[in-house]
């Protein structure tokens, strides 16, 4: 592996990972923590689930990893999306998180396939095929955005992250891209939303101290796995299903907690404000 590419995996793990840390604030800000039993069923259950995924990508890695990027490309999206409504949130959803997605596929097709087939360890023309069908979703979301940039100014803003993002994919290699992209980009926003969301509610300091003994456990149960079944003559395979599998199993109970419950509430106390 070129030492880009393990600075790329270095920051997706120690800078980009932490932001799913900050859910046990989240939790206790939906109530879901009030007693002490509250929080060991919320954390029970959370990795109850990333267990889950886990082995289900044991049992049929390639349908897992088509849906860990089908999941990936909406919590993206969801996180980016600022100016829609309806159909047209949607399709904003699909512009930005499926430019991440089956963008850095389509662009570097040979060396994205070499890591499916870490991932997989099983022939990739069923996963590309799917992937073609989401390019051609996405494609026309991505249309639609520019064409919205076209007569309303507000969207301007969108059209030219998505250029800059189609840049910056193009230009670099694919595990540096999708990293700048998680670090700088979505790590970056849902932190700042979280932390600028729960401020009166929950003392940075204490946002900070959850944050870390969430992501030191994380980086613990990888790097014990990494030790304990890696093939030291030739980790590279291994070290990237760790990540890319961990992320997987971090991604589905985040995305439920964030997208399922946190931004709903959002929009639910938003509405009673207007209502009032």
């Amino acid at each position: 592996m070129a030492p880009l590419d393990l600075a790329a995996l270095a920051a997706i793990v120690l800078i980009g990972l932490p932001h799913g840390a900050l859910d046990g604030a989240i939790a206790i800000h939906l109530g879901f923590t009030r007693k002490i039993l509250h929080f060991i069923w919320f954390l029970a259950l959370y990795i109850a689930m990333a267990g889950v995924v886990v082995a289900a990508w044991l049992l049929a890695p390639t349908a897992c990893l088509l849906g860990f990027l089908i999941i990936s490309m909406l919590h993206f999206g969801a996180g980016d999306a600022r100016h829609g409504t309806g159909w047209l949130r949607s399709a904003e959803i699909l512009a930005h998180g499926g430019l991440v997605i089956v963008g850095i596929s389509q662009m570097h097709h040979v060396e994205v396939d070499v890591i499916f087939g870490y991932l997989t360890g099983r022939d990739t023309a069923l996963l590309w095929q799917g992937i073609d069908v989401l390019t051609l979703i996405v494609g026309m979301a991505v249309v639609v955005c520019l064409a919205q940039a076209l007569w309303h100014r507000r969207w301007r803003g969108t059209a030219f992250e998505l250029g800059a993002l189609a840049v910056l994919f193009a230009l670099t290699p694919p595990l540096v891209g999708f990293a700048v992209y998680f670090c700088c980009v979505h790590s970056a926003r849902h932190v700042y939303g979280i932390v600028n969301s729960l401020r009166r509610e929950i003392s940075r300091f204490s946002l900070l101290n959850q944050a870390a003994a969430f992501s030191v456990a994380s980086w613990v149960a990888g790097g014990a796995a990494i030790l304990w079944f890696a093939d030291m003559s030739n980790p590279e395979p291994f070290v990237l299903r760790v990540v890319f599998i961990g992320l997987a199993a971090l991604t589905v109970p985040h995305m439920i907690l964030v997208d399922g419950f946190f931004r709903r509430s959002g929009r639910t106390l938003k509405r009673q404000f207007i209502s009032r």
